[in-house]
């Protein structure tokens, strides 16, 4: 724990540092709204006397838009780019309004800015543990896409953060609280469901299978809940295409021109820890078979996915977080999966019980 909030605390120094160096100290620029935003109208109520920048902003305005009143779809959908898709990933906006349930303005950025935050100390946590290094834990809280989900307040840093507590969860035997934090997860960015796919991959059992099919299943419950609630206003955005497309866009578009520079770095960095972790460790842990499946993920991912500053680190961030688990836990930990699953029963105080590990 001392690790994970000392990783918090680098992580809360340099977020206030780059508010006060970009936006001026204000906090309504840990939400990125623009002028050509599609929560503009959001923001001018909210916060008459901030000048907004003349830009289209990022994707933290509208998590703060569904904030405000999450329960009313038809109020919310207006200041929506693509109310489905947006509506899809509740979970951030839920916690934000449960923390501040009156409405908008400073106090609802901070509730965002919270939840973040407890996320980042929450997988720094189940990143000690599942590494068995308790300085592993100071790691995840400063991951790009963790800094980058916290600065423009997304739910990309909690959702990986509650995957790697539900595999945390799963490798302890607890099956029921692992297939809830898992839902969690999903509830926060739906395609966090790879990362259980992965581990129902490695674990080829019945939680493994309940692992990934739960949130799969709430997941296409909400969705088809949205197509029937929600009418569809938003133009389409092509996120992913034909492998390496997006790559290779990106570099043409902006990369080699020296532009989005930290989006190549984040992705660089991700698929290399990913490859040396499985270099080394092959598909022993389920670490590592969640960064087998992340790897082809990322190499269809379109450009404005992959290719910008603050979405390429975000987009990558289960790769890395994964990578990282599979490259630093330690080698006796890396067994079969029978194995490595549970131990042989023990009687402990007449009490027939199985140690789990990862």
């Amino acid at each position: 724990m001392r690790w994970a909030l000392l990783g918090v605390a680098v992580l809360s120094l340099v977020v206030l540092w780059d508010v006060d160096r970009t936006g001026d100290g204000n906090p309504v620029s840990l939400v990125q709204p623009g002028t050509r935003g599609p929560s503009a109208a959001v923001f001018a109520e909210d916060f008459p006397d901030t000048e907004l920048p003349g830009s289209t902003g990022h994707d933290g305005q509208q998590f703060y838009a569904i904030a405000r009143q999450p329960m009313h779809l038809d109020a919310v959908t207006p200041d929506l780019d693509r109310p489905r898709y947006r509506l899809q990933r509740p979970l951030l906006p839920w916690l934000a309004w449960a923390l501040h349930p009156t409405g908008g303005g400073t106090g609802l950025i901070a509730a965002l800015v919270a939840v973040n935050l407890a996320a980042a100390l929450a997988g720094g946590v189940a990143m000690g543990w599942l590494t068995r290094r308790a300085w592993a834990a100071a790691l995840f809280p400063v991951l790009p896409g963790v800094y980058a989900a916290v600065r423009i307040s997304t739910a990309d840093a909690l959702a990986v953060a509650l995957a790697l507590a539900a595999v945390a969860l799963s490798l302890r035997g607890r099956r029921w609280a692992a297939v809830l934090v898992a839902i969690a997860a999903v509830l926060a960015k739906e395609p966090t469901l790879l990362v259980f796919a992965g581990v129902a991959l490695w674990r080829r059992d019945r939680d493994g299978w309940v692992l990934v099919g739960a949130p799969a299943a709430v997941a296409a419950a909400l969705a088809g809940f949205l197509q029937m609630a929600v009418e569809h206003n938003g133009a389409g955005v092509v996120e992913f295409g034909v492998p390496f497309a997006g790559i290779a866009r990106s570099a043409s578009r902006w990369w080699l021109d020296g532009q989005e520079a930290w989006a190549p770095a984040a992705l660089g960095l991700a698929v290399v820890v990913a490859v040396v972790a499985l270099w080394r460790r092959g598909l022993r842990t389920p670490a590592a078979a969640v960064a087998a499946v992340h790897l082809p993920f990322v190499a269809v991912l379109g450009p404005d996915v992959i290719g910008l500053n603050l979405n390429a680190p975000r987009a990558t961030l289960p790769l890395l977080a994964f990578g990282l688990v599979a490259l630093l836990a330690p080698a006796g930990q890396a067994g079969s999966r029978r194995t490595s699953m549970r131990r042989p029963a023990r009687a402990t105080g007449g009490v027939v019980t199985s140690d789990t590990s990862e």
